[in-house]
């Protein structure tokens, strides 16, 4: 699965404060890393 970056900067996340960020409205500034993490628990 490939995703475009237009489509991922519609996503919205929560940050650790628990306010609700679009992930557009990050990379504006500076270049971002995302990163995905699978826990197999």
């Amino acid at each position: 699965m490939t995703f475009d970056s237009r489509q991922l900067a519609d996503e919205v996340l929560v940050d650790p404060d628990g306010t609700e960020q679009r992930l557009g409205d990050l990379w504006t500034e500076q270049p971002q890393v995302l990163l995905f993490l699978r826990h197999f628990g």
